[in-house]
């Protein structure tokens, strides 16, 4: 065994003879109870009742006052599951129009290699859209 472990047992055993006084003092306490009291008063904390030693009350909240003024905004204090967006200003038009440009592009290849009817019906589509989007963004930019 190594040092350490050989210390842990010996602590141990202290342990389990001061548990055995605390229940010769108290016989109402079990003999987890008496172990519990055993190793805080190891650790130098107090005994507090039966069982483990308390904790410590969470400090209490302070609620915001509430003012008389009526024109305030109406802040929520409880977390709700809201989708709330922020428009923090207008979108980069020009970054969207290189977007749209490259979609276009992309839709006018695949258009090339689709082999069916069928396929080519729902490009030629996306294609309508997408020139529609980008013929609203050239006029805005």
């Amino acid at each position: 065994m190594t040092a350490k472990q050989k210390a842990a047992r010996a602590k141990f055993k202290a342990i389990v003879k001061e548990a055995s006084k605390l229940r010769k003092k108290n016989p109402k306490l079990t003999q987890a109870q008496a172990v519990k009291q055993a190793w805080a008063i190891s650790y130098g904390k107090k005994r507090a009742g039966v069982g483990a030693t308390k904790k410590k009350a969470a400090p209490t909240k302070v609620k915001a006052k509430k003012s008389k003024r009526t024109s305030e905004m109406h802040t929520d204090t409880k977390s709700h599951n809201v989708n709330i967006r922020v428009v923090s200003g207008m979108p980069n038009q020009r970054e969207e129009l290189e977007k749209y440009k490259r979609v276009y592009g992309r839709l006018m290849a695949e258009k090339l290699t689709a082999k069916t009817l069928s396929e080519k019906r729902v490009i030629n589509r996306a294609l309508k859209i997408t020139k529609a989007i980008i013929q609203s963004l050239k006029k805005s930019v």
